[in-house]
């Protein structure tokens, strides 16, 4: 018995544990040669960012119809700020960023060296460019390894979220830029035999590489979409539904191992690099941010006090309500009756042919990662009821998958007319296929 137990230990734990301290210690290697950059090469080019940040209203809107169609100045300026070390710390100190230690700053890793050579306007010109550059590619890959009509449900999400002026805040930037590699590595891996076998230890790191990089943004898009495209992906290849179905579930989990077990790690090299309880001050947090508590540290400054955060309406939270501004600022209250409608109507419409029925399982499984955002938000009533403006873009995967319910219908009962198989291919050779496509 206890040799089985072993077995099973070395077989499918230590692996994962092995994982996690191979991505901890990789993170901490890299924040390290972030901050062993020299202050007097990156100084002139981050104040002259602080500065042009410092520059007019914090949270500027960039379209009168759309709320969340705003920055937020205030936390680019303070990430610059953050590159800059306090006066007398470490390399090894600096790297924890100490005033704001519950969080990796893992865009610090490209955010300093980029500092070297470039300030604030070329940062966003050149942010601009790979990640529109990404989205194309991206959106070339749905439509090559499933359809073209997907990748217009993908184009779709993207607007109603707000991407348009992402690539002008590095705070929004960095879970995008997660989204986005992650989904091509999933399109472009995931017909090989040896992804297939570890595409939870791919979401394990998708999860990890978020928590390191992002702040809290919008974290579920980096599992949403991929976790959509795998789903469309298996029904192509005509999986069962309930295996499918099953993938929400372990891959869900695998991302929130990653995420959180790398937050975790963070908070233990604070506070052994810190010599304060990191743990604590993160917890408590936690438990601020989620709206379970009235108070909770904020920030430490440069004296190693903590500074605490009381929230006064903390009995008044609602986390329906703060559900409803995130998705009123995701689309705008006028709105929402014409985009239910829509997609109603469409799948009804749809639903006349015998093939889109017979797709209705596949269909549900699709909508079931609709709420996975919903919950998020849910969870984390107070940050959502305080960052509505940015955190209602983890509504992104709730609109990939609403879009791509009548899509899948429509095409299954598509091929049906065709008289071709009522799934989403026969073969990978003839999925996105010069007959169907040119159709559509």
């Amino acid at each position: 018995m206890t040799k089985k137990i072993g077995c099973f230990l070395a077989k499918k734990v230590v692996p994962w544990i092995n994982l996690l301290a191979i991505l901890s210690a990789a993170f901490f290697a890299l924040m390290l040669a972030a901050y062993a950059i020299p202050q007097s090469a990156i100084e002139k080019n981050a104040k002259a960012s602080i500065d042009a940040l410092a520059t007019g209203e914090m949270w500027p809107h960039y379209a009168t119809s759309k709320s969340g169609v705003s920055m937020d100045y205030k936390t680019d300026q303070r990430m610059f700020e953050y590159a800059l070390a306090e006066d007398g710390d470490s390399v090894f100190r600096a790297a924890q960023v100490p005033s704001y230690a519950r969080y990796w700053h893992g865009y610090q890793a490209y955010l300093r060296p980029l500092l070297v050579f470039m300030s604030l306007t070329s940062m966003r010109g050149l942010n601009a460019f790979f990640l529109f550059a990404m989205v194309g590619l991206l959106m070339g890959l749905i439509a090559k390894r499933l359809n073209t009509v997907f990748a217009v449900c993908f184009g779709a999400s993207l607007a109603m979220a707000g991407f348009q002026i992402v690539p002008l805040s590095f705070q929004f930037s960095s879970v995008f830029f997660v989204m986005l590699i992650a989904s091509v590595l999933l399109l472009l891996l995931y017909d090989k035999p040896w992804f297939r076998a570890r595409i939870g230890m791919f979401f394990f790191c998708v999860g990890a590489v978020t928590v390191f990089l992002d702040l809290l943004t919008a974290p579920i898009v980096s599992l949403g979409v991929p976790l959509i495209l795998l789903l469309l992906l298996q029904m192509r290849d005509q999986t069962d539904p309930l295996k499918s179905s099953l993938h929400i579930v372990t891959k869900s989990v695998a991302w929130g191992a990653g995420y959180v077990s790398l937050w975790f790690s963070k908070w233990l090299i604070a506070s052994v690099a810190l010599g304060r309880n990191e743990i604590r001050i993160s917890i408590e947090q936690i438990f601020f941010r989620t709206g379970t508590s009235a108070q909770g540290y904020i920030n430490i400054d440069a004296g190693e006090t903590a500074s605490l955060q009381t929230w006064g309406d903390f009995a008044s939270l609602n986390r329906f309500d703060a559900l409803g501004l995130a998705f009123s600022t995701w689309l705008n209250d006028e709105h929402v009756p014409i985009f239910v409608t829509a997609l109603v109507l469409l799948c009804f419409a749809a639903l006349w042919s015998k093939y889109a029925r017979d797709a209705i399982p596949n269909a549900l499984i699709l909508l079931v990662t609709a709420l996975i955002p919903m919950a998020w938000l849910v969870l984390l009533g107070q940050h959502t009821a305080f960052h509505f403006y940015f955190s209602y873009r983890n509504l992104l995967v709730a609109g990939f998958a609403l879009f791509s319910v009548p899509a899948y219908l429509w095409l299954q009962a598509w091929r049906g007319r065709l008289k071709r198989t009522p799934t989403f291919s026969e073969e990978k050779s003839t999925f996105s296929e010069e007959k169907v496509a040119k159709r559509l």
